[in-house]
């Protein structure tokens, strides 16, 4: 599987393309939105595994901060997954004409990569 259109290159191509500059854009994304339980849905497929999940509250995370130094950030990110947190990037995808990755190319994508750089 060839590397999907990412979001480098949407940076590469704002970055070289003056009169973007000093302009608010959203780098080009799937416009199909996807809720969190989506997402482990889709992994899930791609992987043949089982899609459960448990869901850990705000007290674990911060807890589970007290021994591991990366959780201590996780509490004051929740609003990424409490309410929607969607990007348009239709702005950008109207300016390039470009064709971002599919959710699902993309997992594929990633799984692959992670299988790969595991087994060496």
């Amino acid at each position: 599987m060839s590397m999907p259109r990412c979001l480098a290159n949407g940076t590469a191509i704002l970055g070289n393309t003056p009169d973007t500059y000093n302009q608010i854009w959203n780098l080009p994304v799937d416009m199909h939105a996807l809720t969190g339980r989506e997402w482990v849905k889709l992994f899930a497929e791609v992987m043949k595994a089982s899609d459960k999940v448990m869901v850990l509250p705000i007290w674990g995370l911060k807890l589970l901060g007290i021994f591991i130094p990366i959780m201590r950030e996780m509490p004051e990110m929740m609003y990424q997954f409490d309410r929607a947190y969607n990007f348009d990037c239709s702005k950008f995808l109207n300016r390039f004409k470009f064709n971002p990755t599919s959710n699902l190319e993309a997992v594929k994508f990633t799984i692959e990569s992670l299988r790969k750089n595991a087994s060496h």
